[in-house]
């Protein structure tokens, strides 16, 4: 099977963008075309990102006997049959290794232990695993849309007869390969995730404390950002992606105040996998005691590495070089090996929704109106005026409100007869 891998790329402009190596190292045009239209539309460089690792799928079952040649096909006004595309759904449903390069280390920039990354691989693999149904729909929906767009591209050069054969072949079977489509189930809440209680929250911030015995890191300089990173994520219920992008000139330590920015694209940001703001701008306000253990971190652990002093980005590795997203969810990991008592889904998401269910009860003991509520949250979360994401990140909130007031309604049922 050959090898095909979507490949992070970035301009001098700062701007990222994907394209799918083949296997002669060349990227395939077709795929180039068609993700220049997503990168036209505006949508995020991860976005276009998971559409290329989707068509990095498709092309490699086009390469398993019997192969396919796509183009050869569509060139000649023929299109894929029931069964080939019957194929694609079926592969569709399950994970695959190595569909992307981003995470490679460059060239040049570092030696690597090949042994070492080899066992990683292997001990990692998710090849064979199903995928949510989730992922396994927008895989062929992105598939679907690739196809009708080659189809329509190669089209237009051939002769009258065969344009319209093709069209209207890859219509109809497009068609009935869209109603492979899996439904997802909008009333599967139970399991739905949640965030911690307060004797979880008590828990983890006992493991992250830096003379804990049980904090899983060696080095001062790792246990005091990871620490400061946890504090954080608790206490503003930012997302992962907006921690990291925070930047030195966002901290107002006067107003015990830091601000979150919307900096797609930003030339000084050297992360290959970039990192967004996915909500509003947002300014917001800090207890003294976490700001001055955020500015105790940048003083004392992250200004001593003189790497760091080149990048705005408040959190870095110990190289000096801009944390990662791949490093938040390995610090989350890594905190679920050293407590075991932890929930098993904890990460960095997790504590937004924590955020979240603190935020409705603080509200309620308030006595603030389901309106004033909702309003405050989003300004809060950066999330437009009339947005629905709060149902979202209420779920524990929502059912003990429902379950007191079930129970009021029995009380009038107790009784000797019962």
């Amino acid at each position: 099977m050959a090898q095909y891998v979507a490949k992070r790329i970035r301009f001098k402009n700062g701007e990222h963008f994907s394209i799918l190596k083949g296997p002669d190292g060349l990227p395939v045009h077709a795929v180039t075309l068609f993700l220049q239209k997503w990168r036209r539309r505006g949508r995020a460089a991860n976005t276009i990102h998971s559409v290329c690792q989707c068509l990095a799928l498709l092309y490699r079952e086009l390469d398993t006997a019997p192969r396919i040649d796509l183009l050869a096909r569509v060139r000649a006004g023929n299109f894929l049959s029931s069964s080939e595309l019957n194929r694609l759904a079926d592969v569709a449903q399950y994970a695959m290794d190595g569909l992307s390069h981003e995470d490679e280390p460059e060239m040049g920039k570092q030696v690597i232990n090949l042994k070492n990354v080899r066992m990683r691989r292997s001990k990692q693999s998710n090849a064979g695993k199903p995928v949510g149904k989730a992922n396994h729909a927008n895989r062929i929906r992105y598939m679907a849309e690739y196809l009708g767009f080659v189809a329509n591209y190669y089209a237009a050069s051939l002769s009258r007869p065969l344009r319209q054969q093709l069209v209207q072949e890859s219509g109809e079977a497009l068609k009935s390969f869209l109603t492979q489509v899996p439904k997802v189930s909008k009333r599967a809440r139970l399991g739905a995730r949640e965030g911690l209680s307060q004797e979880d929250q008590e828990k983890l911030l006992a493991v992250v404390d830096v003379t804990s015995h049980k904090n899983p890191w060696k080095r001062g300089f790792v246990r005091n950002r990871n620490r400061v990173i946890v504090m954080l994520l608790l206490a503003t219920g930012m997302r992962s992606g907006e921690l990291l992008g925070l930047q030195i000139g966002d901290l107002k330590t006067q107003l015990s105040q830091l601000g979150v920015f919307r900096r797609a694209d930003a030339i000084e940001d050297p992360r290959t996998a970039p990192v967004n703001t996915k909500t509003n701008d947002r300014e917001i306000e800090l207890r003294p005691a976490i700001m001055q253990a955020l500015m105790e971190h940048i003083r004392m652990d992250r200004n001593r590495i003189r790497a760091a002093r080149k990048f705005p980005q408040v959190f870095v590795a110990q190289d000096g070089q801009p944390l990662s997203l791949r490093s938040i969810g390995k610090i989350f990991q890594q905190l679920r090996t050293a407590c075991p008592g932890l929930p098993v889904r904890l990460t960095s998401h997790v504590m937004r929704h924590t955020w979240n269910e603190r935020f409705s009860e603080e509200a309620d003991r308030l006595g603030l109106t389901e309106e004033e509520e909702i309003r405050a949250r989003n300004e809060q979360q950066g999330w437009a005026d009339n947005s629905k994401s709060s149902l979202i990140y209420t779920r524990r909130n929502t059912r003990r409100k429902g379950r007191a007031v079930a129970l009021k309604l029995q009380e009038k049922l107790d009784g000797p007869n019962i």
